[in-house]
């Protein structure tokens, strides 16, 4: 089947993007596909066989990477530095040399092997980034020309993780749909907004609302990872800004990509560096967090997260956290922490029931369990210690108080703790 993109016309310049990768798809396509818009914008598409291998946004791949590591894995604080170490210190090796290699994806794929990351969790992150990507393309679509350019590949090996096209495509116009239905067909999640008339905000809103907004719009975050962030649909977080948006109290603008910090190795910044790995650098800390004990903090207050995880991966340990209690047990009976903190108030159930139930589960009868909370009255520590609890740190937390807690159950065996 011919694969070249120029074989394929359409009338309708939407159903055109999406007809290409249908037929790349149905024709079993192995290669890359660049596709430009004259504004600038530019995604990279990779094939095995049809499926997607990867996609990304080649303005802004450390966000999207960022991101869905944040959502789907729990990594907020060193997430891309720990992509760009495992992309250096075992890459897959799955690549001819001639094929445009995403470090990204090659990190990902090291991780997922270092049990970092569940294939269920780096699965959900690929159809994502897939996801967006064609979203991306059908609304890039409706007011500007669309350049393909594809170059067939060859692979090594099967990649170890596949998007399902077909699925993918469905996704994604099922989401244009309902974003166009919305009249929003002009707002690119993508985009990052920026406050720029606060008075006249203030006026038009409550306090409370204003506040609110004030805190998730800090011109550091685009739509997408404000709505990550705050755990909020983003069909519903765009939705609701869009008056402001329209009468320019709040504006649209482009964000740079982020940087990888000087922990890991150092990759270079700019046009030709996205598509290589990370050359150079100081020793790496992969090993020494692949092999460290696992410290969970269950919290609904992503700011306490996102404290914890500085500390704890400070400390050397690795680090998950989950906002949303419901889902506790089974994201610890998937990852096996060996210290768990364990925030005591929170939305649907609270910190003693989820405490309980962490107990009466035979994996961890002895894990250390540390309450987290601003209450620290004397029947609150009696009662926290009733359903199991090792010990109980008073909110808001200190540095030294988690350090403290670290070396006190991580530094020897629980039995012997």
């Amino acid at each position: 089947m011919n694969n070249d993109l120029h074989y394929l016309t359409a009338v309708n310049p939407q159903r055109n993007s999406i007809g290409r990768f249908q037929y790349l798809s149905w024709g079993e396509f192995t290669g890359t596909v660049d596709v430009t818009v004259a504004s600038g914008q530019a995604w990279e598409i990779v094939f095995y066989q049809g499926q997607i291998v990867w996609s990304l946004d080649r303005a802004q791949p450390n966000r999207l990477w960022q991101r869905l590591l944040g959502t789907h894995v729990g990594y907020q604080h060193l997430g891309i530095d720990l992509l760009a170490q495992a992309a250096e210190h075992n890459p897959w090796l799955g690549f001819e040399q001639r094929i445009t290699t995403c470090w990204h994806y090659q990190g990902a794929i090291a991780l997922m092997k270092l049990a970092e990351i569940q294939p269920s969790a780096l699965t959900a992150m690929l159809t994502t980034a897939a996801r967006e990507t064609l979203f991306d393309l059908l609304q890039y679509s409706q007011g500007q020309k669309l350049t393909f350019r594809s170059q067939a590949e060859i692979f090594a090996e099967r990649p170890p993780m596949l998007v399902d096209t077909e699925v993918v495509i469905a996704q994604a116009e099922l989401m244009w749909q309902e974003w166009h239905t919305q009249k929003l067909g002009n707002i690119s999640p993508s985009k990052t907004p920026v406050i720029r008339h606060p008075v006249q905000l203030y006026r038009q809103t409550t306090p409370i609302i204003y506040q609110n907004l004030v805190q998730v719009i800090t011109g550091k975050r685009t739509l997408r990872e404000i709505a990550a962030e705050i755990d909020e649909d983003l069909l519903l977080l765009t939705r609701s800004l869009t008056r402001y948006i329209q009468t320019g109290i709040i504006e649209l603008i482009d964000l740079p990509d982020l940087k990888l910090s000087q922990i890991g190795a150092v990759l270079p910044i700019g046009k030709a560096a996205r598509h290589d790995r990370p050359i150079g650098g100081t020793p790496s800390i992969l090993p020494k967090l692949a092999q460290s004990k696992l410290v969970i903090c269950i919290d609904d207050n992503p700011e306490v997260c996102e404290s914890m995880r500085a500390i704890v991966t400070d400390a050397g340990y690795r680090f998950i956290a989950i906002q949303d209690a419901t889902q506790a047990l089974p994201r610890l009976l998937e990852n096996k922490p060996d210290l768990i903190f364990l925030d005591l108030i929170m939305p649907k159930v609270n910190g003693y029931e989820i405490c309980g139930q962490i107990r009466r589960v035979s994996t961890f009868s002895q894990i250390p369990i540390v309450i987290l909370t601003g209450k620290d009255g004397l029947l609150d520590r009696v009662r926290s210690k009733v359903v199991g609890a090792s010990e109980f740190t008073s909110k808001p937390i200190t540095k030294h108080a988690i350090v403290t807690s670290l070396t006190k159950y991580l530094t020897v065996s629980p039995k012997e703790s």
